[in-house]
C-alpha cells in the first residue's frame, strides 16, 4: 500500500495560501482580510474567543464556506471568490482532509466499511487499496482491534480517532481539525491529542482549531489569536503564551489561567 507521503517541511511552495479573504454572513463580517500563509509540514494552531472566526477560516481553506472577496491557494488549485465551481471543491476536497467536533460515521456501517467508503466512492480508489489504507490507519490510530464494531460500540475518543483515521485513507496533503477534541469527556480528550500529536511528529501539514493551550504549546510552529474575524497576533508558542503583544489576546490568555 502507498502511504501519504508528507512533502518536507523546507519546501518553498506553499500549501495553503490566503490573501484579503472576507467573508460575510448576510449583514456580519466573519472574516476581515485574512492573509495567511502555512508552509509545507507546519503546524498551525488557531484559538480565539467563541465566534472570532476561527472555524469559519478553516471551514474556508477547504471550501466548506464561500468568500466573497479574496483569493486562496490550496496546494496548487488557485480560487478566487468569483471562482467557487464544483470543480474547484472537488480539487480542493480530494487535497484536503477534516476532522469535524462531531464524529459524522456512518451508524450502519463497521468502523472498517466507515474508513473504505470515502476513497471508493469518492476518489476512486480499488476496494483492495481502499481495504490496505483502512487498516493501515486503523493500526495507525491504536484501533484495529474495534475494526469490526459499529461506532454505537466505540467511546467517543475511540469515534474521534476512527474519524481522523478516515480523514487520513483519504491521503489529503492538509489536514484541518476543526475543534476535535471539544465534544468529549475530559478523560477522553488526551487520547484524541495524542493521535494528533503522532501525526504531527511526521511532519503532516496541519491547521487545527482548538482550546487545548498545552497543546498547542507543545504541538504547534506557530499560533494564531483571533478575534471578531481578524487575525489579531501569530508568533511561535514559546512568544504567543509568554510574551503576548496585543492587549486583546493578553487579557484572553489571562482568562485562561484564571479558569
Amino acid at each position: 500500500m502507498t502511504t501519504t507521503s508528507f512533502p518536507p517541511p523546507d519546501s518553498n511552495a506553499a500549501m495553503v495560501q490566503m490573501n484579503g479573504i472576507n467573508k460575510w454572513y448576510a449583514q456580519y463580517h466573519a472574516l476581515r482580510d485574512i492573509d495567511l500563509q502555512v508552509a509545507p509540514g507546519e503546524r498551525i494552531v488557531i484559538c480565539g474567543p467563541s465566534g472570532s472566526g476561527k472555524s469559519t477560516l478553516v471551514r474556508t481553506v477547504n471550501l466548506l464556506e464561500p468568500f466573497q472577496q479574496g483569493r486562496l491557494l490550496v496546494c496548487g488549485v488557485a480560487v478566487g471568490a468569483d471562482e467557487i465551481t464544483r470543480s474547484a471543491r472537488l480539487a480542493v476536497n480530494r487535497r484536503v482532509g477534516m476532522v469535524f467536533q462531531q464524529f459524522n460515521l456512518f451508524p450502519h456501517l463497521t468502523v472498517l466499511q466507515n474508513l473504505t467508503v470515502g476513497p471508493v466512492w469518492g476518489t476512486g480508489v480499488g476496494r483492495k487499496e481502499a481495504h490496505e489504507r483502512a487498516v493501515y490507519y486503523l493500526e495507525r490510530v491504536g484501533l484495529m482491534d474495534q475494526a469490526h464494531k459499529h461506532p454505537a460500540q466505540l467511546s467517543g475518543g475511540q469515534q474521534q480517532r476512527v474519524a481522523i483515521a478516515r480523514t487520513l485513507c483519504t491521503q489529503p496533503q492538509v489536514v484541518l481539525f476543526d475543534e476535535p477534541t471539544a465534544s468529549l469527556d475530559p478523560e477522553m480528550v488526551n487520547e484524541v491529542l495524542q493521535t494528533m500529536e503522532s501525526l504531527a511528529g511526521e511532519g503532516m501539514t496541519m491547521m487545527i482549531v482548538t482550546h487545548e493551550m498545552g497543546f498547542a504549546r507543545r504541538v504547534a510552529d506557530r499560533v494564531i489569536f483571533m478575534d471578531q474575524g481578524q487575525i489579531i497576533e501569530t508568533a511561535p508558542p514559546d512568544d504567543f503564551f509568554d510574551q503576548p503583544q496585543s492587549p486583546r489576546l493578553q487579557s484572553f490568555l489571562g482568562q485562561l489561567l484564571t479558569h
